[in-house]
Formats: C-alpha cells, structure tokens, sequence
C-alpha cells in the first residue's frame, strides 16, 4: 500500500527525488479513526498530513452559521491528501472529521515541513495546488445521489453488440436481420484497401431501393458508408454525445485498439442525460425558417440549467454548447444564403465560439472567407449579409460591439485578402491589430466550403508564428490587466464583483493562444492548446494542470452568475448581454479560496509567460 501511496508519478510525489521517497516511506504510519471522530480538531495542532487508504472524511469551517451542511466545505476519499494547509501554518482553522470508518497513512508533520523547506517544486504544489482542490470541488458538485454524467465511460454505458455481416449480403437479407435484432444499423465486412468495415442504416436502404434504383437482391457492401465516425471505447460518453452534436449524426462506431467493439446510439446516450439536447437538435435540423431557428434557440438557456443542475463538467458543457450554437449559426446561413454563396464561401465564428468556450450566448463574433475569382454581385453580396446579422440578432446573437460580422466588409475577405490581411497584422504592432490576430486565429469552421477554411488556417499556422519582437507584442495585452489580488494574497474586489474575465480568464486565454501560436499548435480549444503544449514541452505538465483547473472554475463561477443574471431579468431570448462580474463574499468557503489559488495561478502563468516571450511588464 506505501508503494501504491507513494508512486512516483502521481502527484504530489512525482515531485520528490529517490531519496526523498525513502525519507517520507520511513516516516509513514498507518492510523486508523472511527466514524465520526475528530482527526485534526477546529484550533488544533496536527500531527501530520494524511492519505486516505480507505474510507471518507469530510472538512467543517465552524465559524459559519448553520447545520453541517452549511459547514461542510470539503470531502476527501480514498488517494486524497489533506491537513497540509493546516501543518504549513501551524493551527487547523477548520474541523476534519471521518464520516466513515477511515485508514489513513499518516506524514509526521516535521517530516512534511522538511521536505517542503527542501523541495521549492514539493512546496509550490502545496501553495499552488489548484487541480487537486478542484478536483475535491468537482465531486462537490454533483447533485447527493446522483452521477456525474460527463465521467462515464462509452464502455461502462450504452455499448450496443455490433452486428457485422458479410459484403455480398444482400439487401433484403439485411433487412430482415435488422427486423430480427431490432437495430436500425448494421456493419458490413468489406475488408478493402481503404477501410475495414462500412454501416449501412435502415435509411441507407430504404433510399438505395425508393431512390437508387437498387434491386432487393442487391449487395448490400455496394451501399455502404465507408467513412466511418468512430469514438474510443475508453472515451467520455459525453464526448460521444458532442461528436453527433458537431456531425448532426444518430450512432457512432466504438473501437478499442483499432477494433469495432460495438456501436453506440444517440437514443441511448440521451437517456443517461436529458431528453433537451436532442430535442434541440431536432427542431435546428428540421427549421425551414428564422422563425423555426429562433423556437429552437429559446431552449438553449434551459438546456445550460439541466445541464448545470445536474451536475456535468463545465468543459463538456461548452463543448457541447458550442456544438449546438454552431448547427444555429450554420443551419442560419445554409437556410438563407443561395447554393453559388454557400459553394463558394466559408462561414467562421470567432473569439470564444470558435475556441467552444462560450456557454450563455454573447454578442457574435464571425468572418467570411470568400474563395478567389468567386464573381459575387456586389449588391446581393451587402444585402445578404446585412440580413444575415440581422437574422443572428433575431434568433439570439447580439451585435457585436466592435463590429466584427460578416456584414463588415473587413470582416469578408477572400482567401487571397485574408492572407495579405493578416500578414499585414504581424506588421503592425498597435493592440487592436493584435487583437484582431488573436480572435482570427480561434477561428472555426461552421458553414459553406470547408477547403477554404482549411487552406486559410494552414497557411496562417505555418506564415504566422513571426519572430520573437512580433510574439512578445501580441502577447502584450496579457499584461494589460493586474491580477486582482492584495498585497497579502488575498482576493481584490470592490462593491460591483471581480471582473473574472479582464483578471482571469483573458490573461490565461490569451497568453496560452500566445504559446500555441509559437510552437504551431493548430488547437482553437484553449483546454485542447494546454495539452497540445504541455506535449510538446512548451510547459510543465503541473503548470498546465493548473491552468486547466483555474479556466474550468473561472469558467464555473462565470456560469452561475449569468444564470443568476438571466433569471433576475425574466428573459431567456437571448436578448439580455450578461455581464462577468462575480460577487466574491457570497461564495462558499471553497470556492473562495479555490478562487484565490487559481487567481495566484494567473500571477504567476503572467510572470513566467513574460520571461517566455520576453514581454514587458
């Protein structure tokens, strides 16, 4: 069990040198407390630090009016350190309790100060140890009772027993095995050069006979798909769930080291969550009009609180936002915008949209990039666009202040004209010219032809990163905004909140864009950056814990107040612009001070970030 305790890759230990090991093995002892004992009382002077072996203990702040759930700040469980925060200084403010039979390994406190007075990366994590209080605040987070939906795994849920047939099966053979099974798919062995397996739906087949001349004794592998859209049997159920969001799909093949190990339905993910998130995609596939678009936007506020209420992670929860607010915005153009548009264009939303960060909608932020030698009647070109934002305004995208829509002729460019434009960009170096780089370059895809996305993105990645004058200047506005935090540490706030976007989120945001942008990461998704960077050994694997953890509760803490704001406004059309301020005083105890770590997160992020790209302070 001290092995297990003490492996050198799970943090905090893999911080430790061989020899420190073996000094922390020594010392450890086992201690063992009944339920409901005091382990480290509220005043009192602990012994040491702990990790749970088995059992589960929970942390009470006294000084706060109420019954013990009112109290009750945090819990730990099995692998969970805690009382470490109470050796650093000496005195536990806050009660430790075991709520069941609990076998602890205990760090005699001298010998845990010893190690942390010798080891500056050992003690950094027990002052910046952001990820692991989250972690402790995220179990917190799910509603007593229940599952965290955005944690089960795809083979732990809705995995259906593929059903593969031979390639010369004919269609109506297929038919009737799909009547015998009752499925509405099946896999069909094909074993080509170009793909193993094909699916073939019940849909396939009724068009391959009604509308593809296909007689019943056809071979059913001549009406297979063969670009499958596969997920990992290891993967996020709810990573299954945005994958059919972002693809507008109903199943996606599951494989396990590169073998179909079954199939996974979106009937059957939705009744692990809530039957809205289909719903809505049903009423964007089926709108015909903006009307239609409109009816289904109105949802999607209700949609956050389910989400929200149950318990889901706030990274799956934009992911999957994002996915739907994207089939609005594209499902807007395809309806509105004439074939020889939609063929020769690209539709692309910008800023927090296109990086998937943006939950309650904000004002829009989207490009066009028109293909070369498209010949574009100018009048229709001004007025189809000058609708189009109209029409995003009406469904629930407020106009953008700064002016950044398609219907800005800026803002519309051909492939040829965004490039000279954003090489002027690495020319000027004037904030707002950075800034317009920086919400380019989180660009995504939404409508139209996607080749002329693909040929502008790669060409930016590789023509872009400039030198290290150019980096330094874009990562500027980093330092733009202090960090609100006193000269004692504490959080800094006045009697309208923090700002949690200017002191938080931008500086974590854009100084990751900054590096991503340096060592070619072709991520948008400031989560998916962070690991694309931590990778590449851009940063260290600890710092880049941090990060995620502090967006995740600056995004969280963001969440709550703009429901709080939609609520008090009585409007759920999109019409109200939320603020990001946050009051600090009414959040619980952990949240605060969660609060306050991610915040020092940020400080220090900005001091090695201006030592990274030699920014001036």
């Amino acid at each position: 069990m001290v092995n297990d305790v003490l492996n050198s890759d799970i943090p905090p230990f893999d911080l430790l040198s061989e020899e420190e090991l073996a000094v922390l093995t020594q010392s450890l002892s086992i201690v063992y407390f009944d339920a409901g004992e005091d382990i480290i009382p509220a005043g009192g002077n602990p012994e040491g630090i702990y990790i749970i072996i088995k059992g589960q203990v929970e942390e009470y702040d006294e000084s706060i009016a109420g019954d013990r759930n009112a109290q009750r700040v945090a819990q730990y469980s099995e692998g969970d350190l805690f009382g470490s925060l109470a050796v650093l200084k000496g005195r536990a403010k806050d009660k430790y309790q075991a709520f069941e039979e609990c076998i602890c390994h205990m760090v005699p406190a001298k010998t845990f100060l010893d190690l942390v007075h010798d080891n500056p990366e050992f003690r950094h994590f027990f002052h910046k140890g952001l990820a692991t209080m989250e972690k402790q605040r995220s179990r917190m987070s799910v509603p007593q009772g229940g599952d965290d939906f955005s944690l089960v795994r795809i083979r732990d849920s809705v995995l259906r027993k593929p059903v593969i047939v031979a390639p010369e099966t004919t269609i109506a053979e297929a038919v009737s095995r799909m009547r015998i099974d009752h499925i509405d798919s099946i896999l069909v062995d094909c074993d080509t050069c170009t793909s193993k397996y094909g699916l073939v739906t019940g849909t396939d087949l009724l068009d391959a006979l009604a509308l593809g001349a296909k007689t019943p004794d056809c071979p059913v592998a001549e009406v297979a798909t063969r670009d499958l859209i596969t997920c990992q049997a290891n993967d996020f159920l709810f990573n299954a769930l945005i994958v059919m969001t972002r693809k507008h799909i109903k199943r996606v093949v599951i494989t396990d080291q590169g073998q179909v190990v079954g199939v996974s339905e979106l009937t059957d993910i939705l009744s692990y969550l809530t039957g809205q998130t289909h719903l809505m995609g049903v009423q964007i596939e089926k709108a015909k009009t903006v009307d239609d678009l409109k009816q289904a936007s109105k949802a999607l506020n209700a949609l956050i609180r389910a989400l929200n209420a149950k318990g889901v992670k706030i990274r799956f929860m934009m992911e999957l936002l994002a996915a739907l607010n994207g089939r609005l915005v594209a499902k807007l153009f395809e309806t509105t915008m004439p074939k020889h548009v939609l063929d020769n264009t690209a539709l692309t939303v910008l800023g927090s949209e296109g990086r998937w960060e943006q939950i309650v909608k904000t004002d829009q932020d989207n490009a066009l990039i028109i293909a070369d030698g498209f010949d574009w009647d100018d009048n229709e070109r001004t007025q189809l666009l000058d609708q189009f934002t109209e029409d995003l305004i009406s469904i629930g995208f407020p106009r953008c202040p700064g002016n950044i829509m398609v219907s800005n002729p800026e803002w519309s460019l051909t492939v040829s004209g965004w490039k000279r434009v954003m090489k002027s960009w690495t020319q000027d170096m004037s904030e707002e010219t950075q800034m317009k780089m920086a919400i380019s370059l989180d660009g995504h895809f939404v409508a139209g032809n996607k080749t002329l996305f693909e040929e502008l993105s790669l060409w930016a990645h590789e023509n872009l990163r400039g030198n290290d004058i150019f980096l330094a200047h874009f990562a500027q506005p980093v330092m733009n905004f202090g960090v609100p935090l006193t000269l004692f540490g504490n959080v800094k706030t006045d009697a309208q909140g923090l700002d949690i976007k200017k002191g938080g989120i931008f500086p974590l945001v854009h100084g990751v864009r900054a590096l991503a942008l340096k060592y070619r990461c072709r991520q948008t998704n400031t989560y998916r950056r962070i690991e694309e960077l931590v990778q590449k050994g851009a940063i260290h694997e600890h710092l880049g814990r941090n990060l995620e953890s502090a967006l995740s509760l600056f995004m969280q803490l963001r969440l709550q107040t703009q429901l709080e704001q939609l609520d008090e406004s009585g409007t759920d059309d999109g019409s109200l612009v939320t603020h990001n301020r946050i009051l600090v005083k009414p959040l619980n105890r952990l949240d605060r001070d969660l609060l306050r770590e991610a915040l020092h997160v940020i400080k220090e992020f900005k001091e090695w970030l201006s030592l990274e790209l030699h920014i001036r302070g």
